[in-house]
């Protein structure tokens, strides 16, 4: 080679190596030539011995970073990689080594033995200025004569990852929206009508299981729906209707109906035309509009009346049955307060406490006395709401008012009840000991009178105890039909027929200047005993006259048919619903005060004023007249109620249930009083005088009379001797044992025994159940020596037969 051609070939290496130092594209060259040797001496060991092929491979990889040698690197890896081209020996030593050269190093040892020339990889590393690149190594291996160069290409992707990680973050959050969106929405081929994507609500409302390009966009309506589905659809592809339209429909999901609306959109992606079909399920909106109407309807057409007030108690909204209530319209009571409503009787202090508990957001509850459009007075029981917002701010008040007048109404019945039965009680038992006591008196009486000249002072003087004995018996017995504890003889009375012969007797006490008008239904016949029938019109009457006090006036007594509704029934005095024979009995006197009302069929309770009449105070009313009648009223299973106005008079009425007539009229059985034979009687009673007078009673018409003062030792007796006595008469309350006990064990002993019982109160055993209860008599305390001669004489004879 001659000077010229050197000179040429070295002026051609100095244009490359420029040529390479100013080329756009970052190089770096790096010498491998004694890696290469390294993976030659791995190709040559013994690959059946693995443990020696891993060792070598090892030491290979440690020895790469001293194999390696960078031979040269251009101007623009060096301003790819941010180094300082001033001291490019120590940042080459730096810089690249810890990015592309570690990189390189550790997949060079692949490359070398699987012979291959050209290799891409990725590398991520940091610039002097701290800022993070990203590029793509194109790897070329060059093999010269006596070296191997390896030429790493740098295509610098920095821009491009940013990009991408742009890209992918947006798709991502948009995937993220899509999926976690609450519509439904499917991408539509227009072209085709196939769906391309659905979101997860999509698939969950469409129950779309298959691939979704399986479906076409129209499979999910019917009928009409498809034919709206089509027009709208047609319409927004071609852009015939607003961009905001939406359609109102249904799809048919597995033959279910579901309510829908929908919005489309369209675009252009890969130049065919994509609609975007959103659907919103309308069903919780539907149910949530249908919960509210519910909810509206309820309160509406609520029994209990619904006031909803702003926060300063201004109406806002008033239901209906508030108006039927209280008898204002919506458009009265807007926007004012509900105090207008207030009565008389509701302290102010109480509308005070009630703004004090729901001002700090607490319920109340209590009761208001309120006053009617009309003036009339009506209580409610109200329960008030504070409603808030979601801050917990009272924004609004609702009270929902229950009109409780009637109850309270009934409830004051009931108490009235409860206490006449109380009352009622107390006076059954007071009756029974005070029997105990007449029967002696009345008893003792006779015996004293029998003994005496009739014309003598003596018997004067015991005729006069007799009658006041009876007088005190009859007392007595007003006293038992108040408590509903007498004895009565039930049949079915013609009202009216009863009602003219008491009125006979009430003309003829009244004074000349009272009218007694009459008007009566002739065909109401009641189950009742006709004596007390009887005296609830002598005593109503009788008290209808003296509320006149002495005026001219009228008294009128009326007699209908009435038939009750369950609710009237109940109103009236817990009746049950049916017909009822109404005795109404209207006077024109002055009238009885409200506060009186409430007591006026208490006993011992009169509304009359004392008297001073010869220096002797005489009382008009004695208070038993209107309890007897409310017993016996009670006791025939009905009710008496009472209405009265000041200075124009008062009406009673009298609710006795209808009865059928009676086939036959009822004949009562008159006994003779007939011993043909006289016999032996057991005579058992814990009081020693009424035992003293059965035994002069009896002995003294022939009868040989055993006493006893105990059950115990009359059963003793009539256990060892059960055929010696004819007749048993045993009192009913007795320590130790009750006359009941007592005459079923003799029964047990001797059932052909006749037994009487004798007793002043029971409610056991009474004059219309003793014959069940195998009693063959049953007599009455108090009674006189007649009455019980009489009860024997039957018994016995009846015994004959």
């Amino acid at each position: 080679m001659n000077i010229k051609q050197l000179k040429n070939e070295i002026d051609s290496a100095a244009l490359y190596r420029e040529a390479f130092l100013q080329a756009g594209i970052p190089v770096i060259i790096l010498d491998i030539t004694n890696a290469a040797q390294k993976c030659a001496v791995i190709e040559q060991a013994d690959l059946g011995n693995i443990d020696r092929y891993l060792e070598l491979e090892l030491l290979l990889k440690s020895e790469l970073y001293s194999s390696v040698k960078l031979y040269s690197v251009n101007q623009a890896a060096l301003e790819l990689l941010g180094l300082n081209t001033a001291n490019m020996k120590t940042e080459l030593s730096t810089k690249i080594f810890q990015g592309v050269y570690e990189r390189i190093i550790q997949l060079l040892p692949n490359y070398l033995l699987k012979k291959k020339r050209h290799f891409v990889t990725r590398c991520d590393t940091t610039n002097d200025l701290h800022e993070k690149i990203n590029f793509n190594i194109l790897g070329t291996l060059v093999y010269s004569a006596n070296n191997i160069f390896l030429f790493a290409y740098l295509v610098d992707v920095t821009e491009e990852k940013k990009f991408e990680s742009i890209a992918t973050g947006f798709i991502e959050k948009y995937y993220l929206l899509l999926k976690s969106i609450d519509d439904s929405i499917l991408l539509v081929d227009v072209g085709s009508g196939m769906l391309s994507e659905a979101n997860d609500s999509a698939i969950h409302l469409l129950k779309i299981s298959n691939y979704i390009s399986s479906y076409n966009h129209i499979s999910f309506f019917k009928n009409k729906d498809l034919e709206d589905y089509l027009i709208f659809f047609k319409n927004k592809i071609e852009n015939n209707i607003d961009e905001n339209s939406i359609l109102e429909t249904n799809i048919c999901i597995e033959g279910k109906y579901i309510p829908v609306n929908i919005r489309i959109n369209t675009s252009v992606v890969d130049n065919n035309l994509v609609a975007q079909v959103v659907f919103t399920d309308m069903s919780n909106k539907f149910k949530m509009e249908e919960g509210r109407k519910l909810l509206a309807t309820a309160v509406d057409q609520a029994a209990e009346s619904v006031i909803i007030t702003d926060v300063f108690g201004n109406i806002e909204y008033v239901n209906p049955a508030f108006e039927e209530i209280s008898g204002y319209t919506f458009a009265e009571v807007l926007g004012k307060n509900p105090n207008f409503l207030k009565g008389d009787e509701t302290p102010s202090y109480h509308y005070k406490l009630m703004w004090e508990e729901i001002s700090q957001g607490r319920v109340w509850r209590g009761t208001f006395t309120n006053k009617r459009k009309n003036g009339e007075i009506y209580c409610e029981e109200a329960t008030v709401t504070p409603v808030k917002d979601h801050t917990g701010k009272v924004i609004n008040y609702v009270a929902v008012k229950r009109d409780v007048t009637q109850h309270l109404v009934l409830e004051k019945q009931i108490r009235q009840s409860q206490k006449m039965q109380a009352i009622g009680m107390l006076a059954g038992g007071i009756a029974h000991d005070f029997n105990n006591i007449l029967t002696a008196i009345l008893g003792y009486a006779e015996l004293c009178q029998l003994q005496c000249d009739k014309e003598s002072i003596l018997h004067k003087n015991v005729e006069e105890i007799v009658r006041a004995a009876d007088r005190a018996g009859q007392l007595v017995d007003q006293i038992l039909k108040f408590s509903r504890r007498g004895s009565k003889e039930l049949s079915s009375l013609r009202l009216d027929t009863i009602v003219k012969e008491a009125t006979k007797l009430l003309r003829a006490s009244f004074s000349t200047n009272v009218d007694l008008e009459l008007d009566l239904s002739s065909d109401l016949y009641v189950k009742a005993d006709p004596t007390q029938v009887h005296q609830i019109v002598m005593n109503l009457g009788t008290n209808a006259y003296q509320a006149l006090d002495g005026m001219a006036g009228k008294i009128k007594i009326r007699l209908f048919r009435r038939k009750l509704s369950p609710t009237e029934g109940v109103e009236i005095g817990r009746l049950q619903p049916g017909n009822y024979a109404c005795m109404q009995v209207e006077d024109t006197g002055k009238g009885i005060p409200g506060e009186y009302l409430q007591r006026i069929f208490e006993p011992y309770f009169t509304t009359k004023k004392i008297q001073q009449v010869s220096a002797k105070k005489t009382q008009q009313g004695t208070g038993l007249g209107l309890s007897v009648v409310h017993g016996i009223v009670n006791d025939h299973l009905g009710a008496i109620t009472v209405k009265s106005t000041i200075g124009k008079g008062s009406c009673f009425t009298v609710y006795l249930p209808e009865a059928e007539r009676d086939r036959e009229d009822n004949q009562l059985q008159t006994v003779k009083k007939a011993y043909a034979d006289r016999g032996c009687i057991l005579v058992v009673d814990d009081e020693q005088p009424i035992l003293d007078f059965f035994v002069q009673v009896f002995e003294h018409i022939g009868f040989s009379v055993t006493a006893c003062q105990t059950a115990l030792e009359a059963y003793q007796i009539f256990f060892q001797e059960s055929e010696a006595f004819d007749l048993i008469i045993t009192d009913m309350g007795m320590p130790g044992m009750t006359g009941l006990n007592l005459a079923q064990k003799f029964q047990q002993i001797n059932s052909s025994t006749p037994i009487i019982l004798c007793t002043g109160y029971s409610e056991q055993v009474t004059m219309e159940n003793y014959e069940a209860m195998g009693l063959a008599g049953y007599i009455a305390k108090p009674f006189t020596a007649e009455s019980l001669l009489k009860e024997v004489g039957r018994v016995l004879q009846g015994r004959r037969k």
